[in-house]
């Protein structure tokens, strides 16, 4: 299409030339050609005329002898000389009476009937005076009359000329006229066509060594030699810009090889990093899950008020390590694009509820009164569908916030419901504390990642600086937005509004597993650390399983395949030496393919929170999915969900 546009262009500039040179060629051709054709008729007009005037005014005096004496035959033969002489159609003598004296026409002249027209010359024939000179010698001629003094007019000549004489030369020079200046017309295209060509081809090769640059390719025509110095000029500096072009290319090359090496050292140093935190989380949360679950179980049972005040202690510092841990990961996944929202039915209510519940107990020990005060407009219907744990997430650490950054007063969290259509449910929440505030040039840092107001070594606040970052971004992902009002000594407040899908039917709850329902219950746990298997042991027999343990997958599926498929419920992890959990999933998978069985509800229990082993979980035929550590009344819900569907 480019190529015909360029020829399409180009022919438009050789007729445009052509057009250029010619027409004022023509123009002028054609004046010149009428001009001197009309002198050129003018002066044949006028040397016709003149000429048979000039023989008539000549034949006059000749023929006077021939009237005067009547020698008719001297007379004719004068006619017919003279008419052979000249272009006349015919010449004729006639006396002062009109009587015709003498006549030569030529052969065919139709006389006295034929329609031609004539152009007549006349000329009067006259007899001159006698002068005789007086004298001596003369004596003898004595007249008896007296001379006239004056000639005596004794008739006329007359030549005609024929008007079709007159067109055949006018024919005969607009001929000539017009063969000679289109000849010369011709010409003058010629010369101007190739003075076009002259210009067009070097343009040509310019038009030419332009797209061999656009394909990148740096072979260029030369000009020839007879190119104007104009486009000789334009073809030194399009060279000039083929260099240019050439070097900025190379180093475009060196560019995109020193981006695509940049690039690929990225993503590698994001696959180490994502490697780096898998390991980490990984071997954090293994020892996690024993300390946690543990100091849950130690919770249970008898203490004093001293061991109990250092239990909860314990329990919290564990609760912090892992919120900043999960934390990290939860970033790690934000950046990477694959942090994906778990949509349920869950209630609004519950959820803000239980989550300021949670915090009650260390607001009191910190001073503080932790209020939560729902508007009333509160929707009646706050069942809905949406990802509940990222909103107590959001909440929790908003909450966190406040009470980390107030020494004294309240911190109050208010919630209002806004029902936006009959399917969608606007839920906004505002958490303000009596805080010591944020200066007005550090609020806009807050939410950037590993960023805080004060970034000194004698700062007064710890943290990692990314909770408020991973609340933006976890209220955005849900399709939200949050804002902060704050004054430095003033207090804080900050304002999240998410919407959420309304549920017309919500599910009925899933009772809880309890002892007498889990009795006769058989649960297999697949777990190599020893610790963590002990946890989940001591878990499942506190719910009511009888319970049996496998250090590694191949051991998992020999048990599952010898008692013929006894258990309702394995726990498996997913990374174990001679077997991992995925290959032991789906053996025993294709073991109850073959056997037809109903197929036992695999909860994967690990410390790699990554989205890519959730996903590898699902793939290889595992039911759900628990990230260490795991507390006692979130491995309850879960397996009491799953073994009420089964039943």
């Amino acid at each position: 299409m480019k190529s015909n546009r360029r020829t399409k262009r180009q022919r438009s500039l050789n007729q445009q030339l052509l057009w250029l040179g010619g027409l004022p060629a023509a123009v002028m051709f054609l004046v010149l050609l009428v001009f001197f054709t009309t002198l050129r008729l003018d002066d044949a007009r006028n040397d016709l005329y003149q000429s048979s005037q000039s023989l008539a005014d000549n034949l006059a005096p000749a023929v006077e002898y021939a009237v005067v004496s009547g020698n008719t035959r001297n007379l004719e033969r004068l006619l017919e000389d003279a008419l052979q002489r000249s272009h006349a159609e015919y010449i004729r003598i006639a006396n002062t009476t009109g009587r015709e004296l003498g006549l030569a026409k030529r052969p065919g002249l139709a006389w006295n009937g034929g329609t031609e027209t004539f152009q007549l010359f006349t000329a009067d024939i006259l007899q001159q005076p006698l002068h005789m000179p007086s004298g001596e010698g003369f004596g003898w001629f004595e007249p008896d009359f007296t001379a006239v003094p004056s000639a005596y007019r004794l008739g006329e000549v007359q030549v005609a000329v024929s008007e079709r004489l007159l067109q055949a030369k006018r024919r005969e020079i607009v001929w000539t006229s017009t063969i000679v200046g289109l000849s010369l017309l011709l010409v003058s295209l010629l010369i101007i066509r190739q003075l076009a060509d002259r210009i067009l081809r070097p343009i040509s090769v310019i038009s030419g060594n332009i797209s061999q640059l656009i394909n990148d390719r740096s072979e260029l025509r030369a000009l020839e030699g007879g190119a104007p110095e104009e486009i000789r000029a334009l073809g030194e500096h399009l060279e000039k810009l083929a260099v240019h072009l050439a070097d900025v290319r190379k180093q475009r090359e060196a560019n995109l090889t020193a981006a695509d090496d940049a690039r690929k050292r990225a993503q590698e140093a994001s696959v180490a990093k994502s490697e780096f935190l898998a390991v980490m989380s990984h071997e954090l949360r293994t020892p996690l899950n024993g300390i946690s679950a543990m100091l849950e179980l130690l919770q249970e049972e008898p203490l004093t008020s001293r061991q109990k005040d250092y239990l909860q202690t314990a329990r919290q510092s564990a609760s912090d390590l892992i919120t900043v841990i999960s934390d990290i990961l939860d970033v790690s996944r934000l950046d990477r694009g694959k942090l994906k929202l778990d949509t349920q039915q869950f209630c609004l209510r519950d959820v803000i509820e239980n989550c300021v519940s949670s915090f009650r107990h260390e607001s009191e020990e910190a001073g503080l009164t932790l209020s939560l005060n729902l508007e009333p407009s509160w929707s009646n219907n706050d069942t809905v569908e949406g990802d509940g744990a990222r909103l107590r997430q959001v909440m929790a650490s908003l909450i966190d916030n406040a009470i980390k950054f107030t020494h004294e007063g309240q911190i109050t969290v208010k919630a209002a419901t806004r029902q936006l259509d009959e399917h969608t449910l606007s839920l906004a929440i505002e958490v303000s504390d009596s805080g010591r505030g944020i200066p007005g040039n550090q609020v806009g840092s807050l939410f950037r990642p590993f960023s805080q107001g004060d970034m000194s070594n004698t700062r007064q606040f710890g943290g990692a600086g990314i909770g408020l970052s991973l609340v933006q971004n976890l209220v955005e992902l849900m399709g939200g937005h949050v804002h902060v009002e704050s004054e430095a000594g003033m207090g804080s407040t900050f304002r999240f509004e998410i919407p959420f899908r309304l549920v017309a039917t919500p599910q009925q709850s899933v009772p809880e597993l309890t002892e007498e329902n889990a009795a006769g219950l058989h649960a297999l746990v697949v777990e190599d650390n020893p610790v963590n298997q002990q946890v989940a042991r001591t878990l499942l027999s506190r719910m009511g399983f009888n319970v049996d343990t496998a250090e590694d997958g191949q051991r998992a599926v020999g048990l599952v395949t010898a008692r013929n498929g006894m258990y309702d419920l394995i726990l498996m992890d997913c990374q174990m030496p001679v077997m991992d959990g995925y290959e032991a999933t789906r053996c025993i998978r294709d073991w109850e393919a073959l056997s037809q069985r109903e197929p036992v509800v695999i909860i994967a229990l690990t410390a790699d929170a990554s989205l890519e082993a959730e996903t590898a979980c699902e793939k290889a035929g595992m039911n759900d999915y628990l990230s260490k550590p795991v507390s006692k009344d979130r491995l309850k819900s879960t397996v009491s969900r799953w073994l009420q569907k089964q039943t």
